[in-house]
């Protein structure tokens, strides 16, 4: 491991607060589902897990767009008004810290926003020039922070690695980009970030990680078998120190690194633990100790079925249920309910007609103060594609 300290320019996720914790009448019931009307932008594409939630209770997403100049942009919905705004877009925000290289590119605002105890929402920018499985795009990230209900965009750091995921607790906000499973660790209170590089093929990036409320980050070490990709959970302290590792054997079922996309749901539970799902569809529940490692236990199958896409995973009370969508064989979209008792999944289709048109969904964790999730990913339409978000009610 190596690690250099890095002065931002610029001075963790602390998970969301289930608002009534209650359980629905009928927990088995697949929600209702209501498209989020968003504002059109050239290149507008889609919402690649980039959601998440502020103490105000305003949903945020990140909205990418196609590359050719386009810019990705945040907006922001209010659901007490059920409007959506533009909160700005990256190249705006670049051009007002001085010139910059004109044909500079920032399409895709891929990460999480998150949250941190100083009050901040913080989120990652990045662009896909020249991006190949070894090389990361040409005008590499940009980490940024903006304060609900201000909404003025402030730079924290620049980086040369393109930024997919975002996590943290409390003061610590971390970053992790490719390749390599490159991570960061940023201080919001002594604005120092430190950086170290995790390890993962060429080619594969995880779409997530976690961080615990120590601010310790678990991060996927990957590395090449016989037949499929094998990764361990790093846990790593807040100076980026190695805690300890633990393998993860359901992580892919492919050796193909761009196939599998690694962490992919993840959902705090009230005692402090974790659970996250592989992009396969298996559960690992990450409990932090006083001392020593985390346990890292590993629970089954979210799908009852056995292995299934599992690109997001919410909680009512954070008690005894986990819930989500899961895509199966079939490519049809699923709802699943996981008993954390039993360690047993049960499925449910959606209505015929609410997930067809959805190409892809994404998005853990994100949910309003009425106890409702969101969705962020992308719709096709003959041959074009638009970014979607979707709001979930089960209540």
């Amino acid at each position: 491991m190596h690690r250099r300290a890095l002065i931002s320019g610029a001075v963790g996720l602390a998970l969301p607060a289930i608002a009534e914790a209650r359980l629905p009448r009928d927990i088995m019931r697949a929600p209702r589902l209501r498209a989020i009307p968003l504002p059109a932008f050239p290149g507008a594409n889609a919402i690649w897990g980039a959601t998440g939630s502020d103490s105000r209770g305003g949903i945020w997403a990140g909205i990418s767009s196609l590359g050719g100049g386009n810019s990705a942009h945040l907006v922001e919905f209010d659901p007490t008004i059920s409007r959506v705004f533009d909160r700005g877009d990256v190249l705006s925000a670049l051009a007002k810290l001085g010139p910059r290289p004109g044909e500079e590119s920032q399409n895709k605002l891929h990460s999480k926003m998150v949250q941190a105890g100083d009050g901040w929402l913080y989120f990652a920018s990045t662009d896909e020039v020249e991006e190949s499985s070894t090389r990361p795009p040409r005008w590499g990230s940009h980490l940024w922070r903006l304060r609900p209900g201000v909404g003025r965009w402030e730079h924290v750091l620049e980086v040369p690695e393109g930024l997919i995921a975002l996590a943290g607790n409390g003061r610590w906000v971390y970053a992790l980009g490719l390749w390599d499973h490159v991570l960061y660790c940023h201080d919001t209170l002594t604005r120092l970030t430190t950086r170290t590089v995790v390890g993962s093929v060429a080619g594969h990036m995880s779409r997530n990680f976690i961080v615990d409320g120590a601010g310790h980050a678990y991060v996927p070490r990957v590395t090449l078998g016989r037949d499929r990709l094998m990764a361990s959970l790093v846990e790593y302290s807040t100076a980026l120190d190695i805690i300890g590792e633990t393998p993860l054997e359901h992580y892919a079922d492919t050796a193909n690194p761009a196939a599998a996309q690694g962490i992919t749901g993840f959902v705090g539970l009230a005692d402090g633990s974790q659970v996250i799902a592989t992009s396969v569809g298996h559960l690992y529940r990450v409990t932090p100790r006083a001392y020593g490692a985390a346990s890292v236990l590993p629970l089954g199958w979210f799908h009852p079925e056995g292995a299934a896409f599992v690109p997001s995973l919410f909680t009512w009370d954070g008690v005894r249920h986990i819930v989500g969508l899961a895509r199966d064989a079939a490519m049809a979209w699923q709802w699943v309910v996981y008993d954390l008792t039993s360690r047993r999944g049960t499925a449910q289709p959606f209505k015929h007609g609410e997930t067809e048109k959805p190409l892809l969904l994404y998005g853990s964790m994100t949910s309003d103060q009425q106890g409702r999730f969101y969705l962020g990913g992308r719709r096709r339409q003959g041959d074009q594609r638009f970014p979607v978000l979707l709001q979930l009610d089960t209540l």
